[in-house]
This record gives structure tokens, sequence and C-alpha cells, in this order.
């Protein structure tokens, strides 16, 4: 499935979000160019260059231009005009001073599909705003439920706002092009993290304006479920049930033969079972304490409730079988440390598999040189710009 391969996507982005959006475009085919400054995309140094191995490959091509030169701006530009796809990552008014902004491009490129990815979108008071992912996790009331009551807030570890604003600009994209073949006509789309964050949060914004009640931080499990959160096996393995109504519990107890807990009346509804959360933990731990992490959760699973281990992140690469037999991680390639490296595969399949991805993302400025030759640029200029950026002749 490659819908996009007759598609041009110019890449202004840089961190998390923006790369990811154009690598799932990538994925599908599309011909992304990555243009970055001569110091290279801010998080290709980021966790010892793995943050960068992981959200930039699907063969994109990195360009480095200096856009405070005049050769550099008018490079970028030709490549906006020539572009299908435009997603800058910029706050808000950067690139009008480069005449990259949707107005200067849509001057020359009528048709064009233009989307500006930043963190709290592109007009309102926090429009200026700096903002990376643990800022908006922050802001949007997300931090505040997590974590234990007696204790701060803290972040979810890993870009889960970074990964679902890529993942919802991907989107709009590829539906501005489904648009575009029907009407002809490009579109302006604004999207940011911010606002991806707060409609995570629509079940509780929409509990708290229906109830008055504030989202508490949620521990292990959630508000009035029981039980619903972190428990451990022999040896003091964790693992995860979730049980959110009274069939579940029933199948909880039948798989275990429990019948006892099943009909004890302190745990005959939810909101029993909530009332008495103490006890009835305490009598599911007896109970777990005796089985094998592994039995115990493919016991639940075929009993039709919720659960499974609680990995770390050595466990899910090396001993997941699920992992293996789906081949979920692929190969990339750490740049900075140059060394080969696993990482997350496409998170799909198509009647044709699941899309490959290419083994390595770009150099900063691997491709600068043959861009620029496609667009027309003779040697000279090109040797100018490569000085610029401070790249070698060879790239």
């Amino acid at each position: 499935m490659r819908p996009f391969e007759d598609v041009d996507v110019l890449d202004l982005t840089q961190s998390i979000a923006g790369p990811v959006a154009t690598q799932f475009l990538g994925t599908m085919g599309a011909n992304v160019v990555k243009v970055e400054p001569p110091e290279g995309d801010a998080f290709r140094g980021l966790l010892d260059g793995a943050m960068f191995a992981s959200v930039n490959l699907s063969q994109k091509r990195s360009v480095c231009l200096d856009l405070k030169t005049e050769e550099g701006q008018q490079a970028a530009q030709d490549l906006a005009a020539e572009a299908d796809v435009v997603i800058e990552s910029f706050r808000p008014g950067v690139l009008e001073q480069f005449d990259l902004d949707y107005d200067a491009v849509a001057e020359d490129n009528e048709d064009v599909v233009y989307l500006s990815l930043t963190g709290f979108g592109q007009e309102g008071p926090y429009s200026d705003w700096p903002a990376y992912d643990p800022v908006i996790q922050a802001m949007s009331g997300l931090m505040s439920t997590i974590g234990y009551q007696d204790r701060p807030p803290v972040r979810i570890g890993a870009s889960v706002i970074d990964w679902g604003t890529g993942t919802t600009a991907a989107f709009l994209v590829a539906s501005a092009l489904a648009e575009r073949e029907l009407t002809g006509e490009g579109d302006l789309i604004d999207v940011n993290l911010f606002e991806v964050a707060v409609a995570w949060m629509g079940y509780w914004i929409a509990h708290y304006t229906g109830t008055g009640e504030v989202a508490e931080r949620q521990g292990q499990g959630f508000a009035g479920l029981a039980p619903n959160e972190v428990f451990h096996a022999a040896e003091d393995e964790p693992f995860y049930i979730c049980v959110v109504n009274d069939d579940l519990y029933e199948r909880l107890c039948t798989a275990l033969d429990r019948p006892d807990l099943l009909e004890d009346d302190r745990y005959e509804s939810n909101a029993k079972r909530w009332d008495n959360k103490d006890e009835l933990i305490a009598d599911l731990q007896a109970e777990f304490a005796e089985y094998e992490r592994d039995d115990l959760c493919e016991l639940l699973a075929e009993a039709g409730v919720p659960a499974g281990p609680v990995r770390t992140v050595d466990e899910l690469v090396e001993d997941d079988p699920h992992v293996a037999a789906r081949e979920i991680l692929t190969d990339s390639h750490n740049v900075r440390r140059d060394t080969p490296v696993k990482t997350a595969a496409a998170p799909f399949r198509t009647s044709e598999g699941r899309p490959d991805l290419d083994d390595r993302p770009p150099e900063k400025g691997e491709h600068t040189r043959a861009v620029l030759e496609e667009l027309g640029y003779d040697e000279a200029a090109i040797s100018r710009m490569l000085a610029a950026a401070d790249l070698d002749g060879d790239v």
C-alpha cells in the first residue's frame, strides 16, 4: 500500500511530532525531503541518537540549508514550489521572514497541502509559547491524572503527545490529498500538541462538566473500578489486571476457581468492590501469588479477562513471543553512534503485509547535492550552499 508514490513532501520539522508525520507519509510511499539547519535536527543527539533513529526512517532524504542566506532561502522556496505537501513545525510567524509561510508558498503553488504543526496553534494566548511533550502533558490536565494522590504528578515516560499529534497530522494530510483529488484545491491545516492532548482528556472533561468532580491521580488503577491495577504473581513478577464490570469479575473468579469471591456480599457489584477494595486486593493478591505470571496471564486471557505482564523494555525486545511472531520491531541505525539498533516497525499491516521501512535515517544533509541537482542548481551554487551549511563538498 503505497498510494503516495507520486507525492512530494517538504519536511520543515524537527523533534518528534513532525518527523512522525512525515515518516508515516513516507511509509505510504511519499518522497520526503527533510530540510535541516546547519547544526542538524535538534533531536539528532537526544538519548544519544536513539530518538532520531526511531522517527526518521521511510527513506527520508536530508538536505542541509542555511535559511539565513539568500541562496538557502531560495532553495527552500524552490522545494516548496514543487511540493505537493509542506509540513512545518516553526513557531507562528517565523517562516514569514523566509517567504515559506502558507500565503507565500501558495502564491506559486496554489494546490499545495500545507500543514503547520505547533505547540498551541496559530493564534491564542499561548501561540508563541515554546512547547515540548512533557509541558503539554502538564498543561492539558493529563499529568494531573498520573501518579499517586499523595505524591506529585508525573509524566508519561514516552513522547505520547508527539506521537499522537504526528499521527493526527499524517491523517489530516492524507485526507487533504484525497480532497484535492476531488476538488483540485489544496488546504492549510493547523494542528497542535495542546489540542490533541486536550482531546485525549475528553472523557475526564465530560465527567467534570457533568458532575463537577475533578479527576484525581489514578495511581496504578482507575477511579471507581476494582480490581483494576498491578498485582504480583509468584517471585513478585508484576502484571496488570483490568476488570471493569461484573461480567469480567465473574469470569475472573471462575478462572481462579474461587466461587467464594464471587458469592461474597462485599464484592457482589463494582460499587461494593470499590468500597471494599483493600480487602478484595488482599484476597486476590494471596491467590495470584500461587501462580507463575505467564501461566496466570494465559489462564485469564483464555477466560476473557484483560490481563498482561508488566514488561520492561528488555523483556519486550528479548522475550515477548508476540513481538517476535508478528515482527513488531525493525532494523534502524543510530547515526550518532554509528551502530545498528532496533526500533518499532510500522504499527499496522495491510493485505500485502507490514510496510518495509529503510534500515537507517539519513545523515545530516546527506542528500543535499542530489536534491539541489534535481532542482537544476549548478555546481558553483551547490558548492556555496554546502559551505554555508558547513557540509563536506562530497555530500
